[in-house]
This record gives C-alpha cells, structure tokens and sequence, in this order.
C-alpha cells in the first residue's frame, strides 16, 4: 500500500488521502531528511567541485584560444 498525500484543509489536518495498492512505475519513497551538518557538508562539496570545473574549464578554453592565435600567426 503506497500513501501518495492528499488534500489538505487549512488547519493542516489531513483528509483520507490517496492510497494505492502497488505503486505507479518508478515511484521511489520520500527519503528521510538529512541532518543540517550533512546538507552543508554536500553543499560545500558540491561548491567546491563546481569552483574547480569552472577554472579548468575557462584554463582550458584559455589554452585553446592560443593555440588557434599561435597557428593563425604561424600560418602567415
């Protein structure tokens, strides 16, 4: 039996709700919370690599662009 919520009234309290027998195809239970230590800990981490990509990228862009500029002068 899969509880999928339901209404709610304004006092918060809530009505029958919808029950299903077997769950619908890739339904996947609520997760339970995480602790505050380990949301920040995932959000530094997640900062850190998304810092990182974005330095080598813009290097490798920049390395890129030399590249081309070193053959274009070359060329002539």
């Amino acid at each position: 039996m899969v509880y999928l919520g339901g209404p709610r009234s304004r006092r918060g309290i809530r009505g029958r709700g919808i029950y299903l027998h077997d769950p619908p195809p890739a339904y996947h239970p609520p997760r339970p919370r995480m602790p505050r230590p380990e949301r920040q800990r995932r959000a530094r981490q997640e900062w850190l690599l998304m810092r990182t990509t974005t330095v080598v990228l813009i290097l490798a862009a920049a390395a890129f662009m030399v590249i081309i500029f070193l053959i274009i002068a070359t060329y002539s």
